[in-house]
């Protein structure tokens, strides 16, 4: 789980995953114009969009190369998405209200330096049941039998550094943090203390003019402590602990505290060839995640252990043919997410099993209509899954191996360099949970729009989209909107 961003991970995540672990849908990362697109990103060229390990590989050591101006970015968005087209636990409407700052700043011909910092109010509203502030990131369930309200605040930093060691060698540091509290509105009111920090270490070798290696270490650690307290009435709150959808008990408690840790590590080796017409990045990730569960007022007892273990290989190539305005791009990946879980009292027998395989291809044109100044982008990308989802408390036994198709098309009119009018659409056709709990065959339908108007050191940048979820012969569905500024001022 990282800091509040959009990735949708291939899957249909919670909202709150997507807003309070780095701030999103591209307003708080620096592509908000590929997401004014329809989010096209295999062929479309675009300063923070570029093959290279900085801005495909999130390498912080690539980040003195990657640079190309100095400047300082306020950034302000408005979310919301409501609907009863979702899983059993979500919240019917989500509301996430988020400004903030972002900036780089090169210190020196050697080194330079970026830094963001936001500040998130987050508004779940109608959450039936559910007393976590993710509730789908394991199998173990912490509920009680209202539904209710949460609001969460708190603020989120990121920081990257870079420095060239020797001519062709260079080392960046840099870490994402990020806090918030959250109180249920009604009983049983608990408070949910949320902490997350993932460190970010990076090398980058130039082995020649074309072609750069790296290797990235990225440590995890997340926490959330939720507190329940005697209520105002002095009557015990009654919680439900789940271990998958089988097995469960009841506690009336007062005084009591549930404890989520989280210790990960993820480790990248990175392979760039990078040419005036050529690009190639194959990136391999590994990564390790442990999550451990305590209950108990006094003494936190360990209840429950969920472990995921990935490998991931992710390709992409861009190739621009000699005098014609032409990008093309082609997209691959493999991964493999072996997932597990356990209750300690019963060590000997396994609780759940969850693998999840991927196979992706994709490709994708960019197309420079210079007499009309007008770019056109288009990708297709088909995903192959295959999901089991084995929870043997409860004997139930789900599995899915389903193709996923995704389109994607972008336009941009541009006027005397001044002005930029762009619009795009997303079509996913079946989207996909790790639980297989999200409604089978749904849709989703995302339609973005906005402008850029730069003038002298100044530009502002502004998107409107418009998502919906339908499933066929169902009514219920679920829809999104959502605003950003961006303001930004180049310093040099």
């Amino acid at each position: 789980m990282r800091s509040i961003a959009t990735n949708r991970y291939g899957f249909a995540v919670l909202f709150l995953a997507l807003s309070l672990v780095v701030v999103a849908s591209g307003g708080w990362s620096n592509e908000l114009r590929t997401s004014m697109m329809g989010n096209c990103s295999i062929a479309l060229y675009d300063e923070d969009n570029q093959l290279n390990p900085y801005d495909f590989g999130h390498n912080p050591a690539y980040m003195l190369n990657d640079l190309e101006f100095e400047w300082v970015r306020f950034i302000f968005g408005l979310e919301e998405e409501r609907g009863e087209l979702k899983r059993p636990y979500d919240p019917l409407l989500v509301n996430n209200l988020y400004l903030g700052f972002t900036g780089i700043k090169k210190l020196s011909d050697r080194h330079v330096t970026k830094g963001s910092f936001a500040y998130t109010r987050l508004w779940q509203r109608e959450i039936p049941n559910a007393l976590e502030i993710d509730q789908y990131n394991d199998p173990f369930y912490l509920v009680d039998e209202t539904t209710g309200d949460f609001e969460y605040y708190g603020p989120s930093a990121q920081v990257d550094y870079s420095i060239r060691l020797k001519p062709d060698l260079y080392l960046g540091l840099g870490f994402d943090y990020d806090i918030c509290t959250g109180l249920k509105q009604n009983y049983t009111r608990p408070e949910i203390v949320h902490t997350y920090f993932k460190g970010n270490i990076g090398l980058i070798y130039e082995a020649s003019k074309s072609w750069s290696v790296g290797l990235v270490a990225r440590p995890v650690r997340l926490q959330n402590r939720t507190k329940f307290r005697r209520t105002d009435e002095g009557f015990d709150n009654v919680i439900y602990r789940w271990y998958g959808d089988g097995i469960y008990d009841v506690r009336a408690v007062s005084d009591y505290t549930v404890r989520e840790l989280l210790y990960g590590v993820e480790l990248s080796l990175q392979n760039f060839i990078m040419t005036d017409r050529f690009k190639l990045g194959a990136i391999m990730n590994y990564s390790l995640n442990q999550n451990e569960l305590r209950y108990g007022a006094t003494k936190r007892l360990l209840q429950g252990f969920w472990q995921s273990t990935v490998y991931d290989l992710d390709l992409l190539a861009r190739y621009t043919p000699p005098g014609i305005p032409l990008v093309i791009g082609l997209s691959g990946r493999l991964m493999n997410d072996d997932g597990w879980a356990k209750r300690p009292d019963f060590d000997d027998i396994l609780l759940y099993e969850n693998p999840v395989n991927l196979i992706s291809a994709g490709g994708g044109l960019s197309y420079l209509i210079d007499s009309a100044d007008l770019l056109v982008s288009a990708e297709y990308v088909m995903n192959m899954y295959d999901v089991e989802a084995k929870d043997y408390g409860a004997s139930a036994f789900r599995e899915v191996d389903i193709i996923q198709n995704i389109g994607r098309l972008g336009l941009e009119y541009s006027i005397l360099n001044v002005y930029a009018f762009r619009g795009g659409v997303e079509i996913i056709d079946y989207l996909m949970d790790r639980w297989l709990k999200y409604p089978s065959n749904t849709d989703l339908y995302r339609f973005t729009g906005g402008f850029e108007y730069h003038t002298g050191y100044w530009q502002v940048d502004l998107q409107l989209a418009y998502s919906e979820e339908t499933k066929k012969d169902y009514e219920a569905s679920r829809r999104g909107m959502s605003g950003i500024v961006w303001v930004t001022r180049l310093t040099r």
